[in-house]
């Protein structure tokens, strides 16, 4: 096994992490925009956030091609095949990840319902129905 590809991996993952990490914490001041209906940041932030997320795909991309090039599909594979030491490091390390990717998932899907109770309200409040009024 390359121990080189393994190092690329690693690196992969912990930046992952970090990346996933930042996105938390946009999704959170992300909510704090929606509460306050700040529009004008919220025009300013959603770009940004949009950012990290394709950065976050092509890190994972990566990692899966780094992870394809010692024949395993999965980290958990891969921890499989490794030492004990070594397998149980990455494996905190992919088990943080997920986590944290299910953190930010949650808030993401919050952040859509406070969006979408906004948009119901505001279409309430201004009479508009579907059959007026569909975005294209």
């Amino acid at each position: 096994m390359s121990k080189q590809i393994l190092k690329e991996i690693w690196q992969a993952l912990q930046q992952e992490l970090e990346g996933y990490q930042r996105l938390h914490r946009m999704l959170q001041h992300q909510a704090r925009l929606l509460t306050g209906q700040d529009h004008q940041g919220l025009l300013s932030h959603n770009p940004k956030q949009m950012t990290l997320t394709s950065q976050l795909a092509a890190l994972a991309a990566r990692r899966e091609t780094l992870q394809a090039g010692l024949g395993v599909v999965s980290p958990e594979q891969l921890c499989r095949s490794l030492p004990a030491p070594l397998a149980e490091k990455l494996g905190l390390l992919w088990q943080s990840l997920q986590q944290q990717a299910r953190l930010c998932r949650a808030l993401n899907d919050s952040n859509g319902r406070l969006l979408a109770s906004q948009k119901e309200w505001l279409e309430h409040r201004l009479g508009v129905t579907e059959a007026v009024y569909q975005p294209a």
